[in-house]
């Protein structure tokens, strides 16, 4: 039940805690630190408990790949807050990776179904939306456009995972 449901919520809190840390900072850096530790934690338990399961299908594994290399890019989140000198690095390539590998999932996933496929590869066409977006908008310091990035990466990855969700009869 939790591998089914839990995606739903905590894609959109998870970009929530993302827009409320980059664009109207106000949250202690404390909390933000152990939220990428609970993600890291929450990863790595369903990665390792669904390994095998997800092994037997080609559309899940991709998406086994993706929350496999998906626990680095957290690791890296979570660095961000402690290694000081790069922390822009760390924090920058967990970003990327957050932004772009679910789109990139959604797309290589459109390829190998016969349903919804169509709907999977416009959710990969706007996880590289979101990428340009959010990166236009923090290198021209423009605060609407990086929440738009944002806002489109957590519409469409949780639009993909209700697409899966009732695809399993889970909704």
């Amino acid at each position: 039940m939790i591998r089914e449901y839990a995606p739903i919520g905590l894609i959109p809190a998870a970009w929530a805690m993302t827009f409320v840390t980059m664009i109207r900072p106000g949250i202690d850096s404390y909390w933000i630190r152990h939220m990428h530790y609970f993600m890291l934690l929450f990863l790595a338990g369903f990665t390792l408990l669904s390994w095998r399961r997800m092994g037997e299908n080609r559309v899940l594994d991709i998406w086994r790949k993706v929350i496999a290399v998906g626990v680095l890019a957290t690791g890296f989140g979570a660095l961000s807050f402690t290694v000081e000198p790069y922390s822009q690095v760390t924090a920058g390539l967990s970003l990327s990776y957050w932004l772009v590998a679910p789109g990139l999932g959604c797309y290589l996933s459109s390829r190998q179904m016969d349903a919804h496929n169509r709907a999977y590869r416009v959710v990969g066409y706007l996880g590289v939306t979101a990428l340009i977006l959010s990166f236009a908008g923090l290198t021209a310091e423009f605060d609407t456009v990086t929440s738009l990035g944002f806002s489109v990466a957590a519409a469409s990855q949780t639009y993909s995972i209700f697409i899966a969700a009732r695809m399993d009869g889970n909704l």
